[in-house]
């Protein structure tokens, strides 16, 4: 199966869900069923994604992986996954999420080799036993991005997630009633919560991040019932200025990152909505060299902006270059630009930019200039 949709929409949720109630009826019936499940965030590579499904067979297993986590080959790493399957499960099933951060170093996406291996681990195992490889990604048009040989042998029930209702928020929010104390919730606050939630972004870990929030209002001031005003309080503190005090707190080199994002999408002769990662990491390194700074890699910098996209300070995608080519990185900013770079600049660190305004538009013009001549 392919998972894909929205952040917060249960996704992985639902497929492990599936999966524990799949180990269940296997063990009445003395079979073993292995639940091989990873996040591909991590390892960033295939082969440390392949270490990683001999961990997790080994753990579940209870031995040893009993082969190193370097100094060996992937096909040797692969080799020892399939011993333990054929030794010790009746069934297996790969779980991959968000397969499309395992992108790699080189040109073609690594997930292309790995979502090859797997899919063919029936064979390539020797395995006589059920397998089953589940991707999920954020991306809706990830399988678009694989490459032939993938394609081939990858063909997935594609599975869409949509964004959580009002009514579907109400229930799920419900079901954390429990963390309240009995009648401490007005009767008009889940359905505020769940109003506000599919309005605004859709996502079940965000609504239940409100209702709490509203809960630690109504702690603060000593009430014993969360009520409505506690609700939109808490919604108004979860949008007003929170993306800005949130910047103004990160670490100098994640403030560096960000500045390069939105110095990037600022000085653009042209008014950018998707601002590319080559670019941007061009001028994060000539920001860095002007300020004095570490420079990290490319892979440091992007961790560093999608990382923000968690506290709604920016979105990320990626985008095709062609089928087997893999995907190029885009962000786009919540803020205004220009005001993320001046409440950067309000760190004495990086107060000196403001006298860099020519310099830095003129280097964030030619790399964007140099990058669309490329297409």
């Amino acid at each position: 199966m392919l998972l894909s949709g929205p952040s917060g929409t249960g996704k992985s949720l639902i497929i492990h869900a599936v999966c524990k109630q799949i180990v269940e009826l296997c063990e009445s019936q003395g079979k073993t069923f292995g639940v091989l499940s990873i996040n591909c965030e991590g390892p960033k590579t295939a082969d440390r994604a392949v270490y990683r499904l001999v961990k997790a067979a080994a753990d579940d297993l209870g031995v040893d992986p009993d082969v190193p986590q370097t100094g060996v080959s992937t096909d040797q790493k692969l080799e020892r996954l399939y011993e333990l399957m054929r030794e010790y499960y009746d069934g297996v099933i790969f779980i991959l999420d968000e397969i499309d951060m395992l992108e790699g170093p080189y040109q073609e996406a690594e997930y292309n080799s790995l979502i090859y291996q797997l899919s063919r681990a029936h064979k390539l195992a020797d395995f006589d036993g059920p397998i089953s490889l589940t991707t999920i990604t954020n991306y809706a048009d990830f399988m678009k991005e694989l490459n032939s040989r993938a394609q081939s042998s990858y063909n997935p029930d594609d599975i869409f997630f949509d964004d959580y209702d009002a009514t579907q928020l109400r229930s799920i929010l419900h079901n954390r009633e429990d963390a309240f104390k009995p009648e401490s919730l007005a009767d008009d606050v889940i359905p505020l919560v769940a109003a506000f939630g599919s309005q605004t972004h859709g996502d079940a870990r965000k609504a239940i991040d409100l209702l709490r929030w509203a809960g630690e209002l109504a702690e603060r001031r000593g009430a014993d019932t969360v009520t409505e005003t506690d609700v939109r309080e808490a919604q108004e503190k979860y949008t007003e200025n929170r993306k800005l005090r949130h910047i103004s707190g990160i670490s100098t080199q994640k403030k560096l990152s960000i500045y390069a994002v939105a110095a990037t999408a600022n000085y653009a002769r042209e008014h950018v909505e998707w601002i590319p990662a080559g670019p941007a990491f061009k001028t994060y390194q000539f920001i860095a060299d002007t300020l004095d700074a570490d420079q990290y890699s490319r892979e440091t910098f992007v961790n560093h902006v999608t990382e923000q996209s968690t506290y709604g300070v920016l979105d990320f995608e990626r985008r095709g270059k062609g089928r087997g080519r893999g995907v190029h990185m885009y962000f786009s900013l919540s803020e205004d630009p220009e005001t993320i770079m001046e409440t950067i600049r309000e760190d004495s660190r990086f107060e000196d930019l403001a006298h860099e305004e020519a310099t830095i538009s003129a280097v964030v013009r030619e790399r964007l200039k140099q990058f669309r001549s490329k297409k």
